[in-house]
């Protein structure tokens, strides 16, 4: 019985029709439409450039690396199944169909997840719950009608199986959970950078339990994801905590920095151009 346990967590599959990427695309499109109704463009940015790097690791990277010595030879650690056919390497024919459903499990949840949170970091500073309450429910909603709008509409009910065996990177997630609350300590639990506030570490770790949960149970309660609830458990702990705590170190400290020094820059060169006319 562990040995199931601790393989369900190893091994992270889905199983799911085709017709989830075509779905899933029409309700990103309303997703980023309100984004940009709202002017949202710091978060969309965010969004863009998470998805390029989770792609870049996560369609590319994984799925051409070996999955390690517990497997058998030639097994990878992103391997595909798309209508019963094993993906091959190189793709040949099968590129862009395989890119669908890549650009839902990566750009997608990007433009989702790191959207979603740079809106709810930022209203919690601003205390503004209408736009928390309103963009939570549109994530959701639109997460939980997913899965079962692909079940019930026959439009393309080809079957995607896909794994990813993570047996080799159980032991980073934990260092970058370890190394990545010790930074937010360090930032927000001691005096050393005059950011002393605890709460914060808290509400980051909350966020990122409630964002893990908002992306997993769909995927349960559907089908899609064929494990437990144990594993719903481990992933609302771990998966999303892995990155939340650099996350909002990023948009609390490094991106306002960066920003006031562009400024800095910008105004020391207009003057320059001043003083020259002059």
């Amino acid at each position: 019985m562990l040995n199931i346990f601790f393989e369900s967590f190893n091994q992270a599959i889905r199983r799911f029709e085709y017709d989830y990427v075509f779905i899933d695309g029409v309700f990103l499109a309303i997703w980023l439409g309100f984004l940009i109704k709202y002017k949202k463009w710091a978060p969309i940015k965010f969004g863009i450039i998470t998805g390029f790097l989770i792609y870049t690791i996560d369609a590319i990277a994984w799925f051409n690396i070996p999955a390690g010595s517990n497997y058998p030879s030639g097994t990878f650690i992103r391997e595909y199944w798309i209508g019963g056919i094993y993906m091959p390497r190189p793709l040949g024919d099968f590129f862009w169909i395989k890119a669908g459903a890549d650009f839902m499990m990566t750009f997608s949840y990007s433009l989702y997840a790191f959207t979603w949170l740079w809106i709810i970091f930022e209203n919690f500073i601003k205390k503004n719950t209408k736009e928390i309450a309103l963009f939570t429910a549109l994530f959701i909603g639109f997460w939980m009608l997913t899965p079962f709008l692909s079940l019930l509409l026959p439009i393309n009910n080809t079957i995607v199986e896909s794994v990813r065996y993570m047996d080799s990177q159980l032991v980073i997630w934990f260092i970058n959970i370890a190394v990545g609350y010790s930074l937010l300590f360090l930032i927000y639990g001691t005096n050393k950078f005059g950011r002393k506030k605890p709460k914060i570490i808290l509400y980051v770790f909350f966020i990122g339990c409630v964002e893990a949960f908002f992306m997993e149970f769909p995927l349960l309660v559907s089908g899609i994801r064929p494990t437990g609830v144990l594993y719903l458990l481990f992933s609302t702990v771990i998966m999303f905590n892995q990155g939340a705590p650099y996350l909002y170190i990023l948009y609390d400290v490094v991106i306002p920095r960066l920003s006031r020094k562009v400024k800095k820059d910008q105004l020391k060169e207009i003057e320059s151009v001043i003083l020259r006319k002059k």
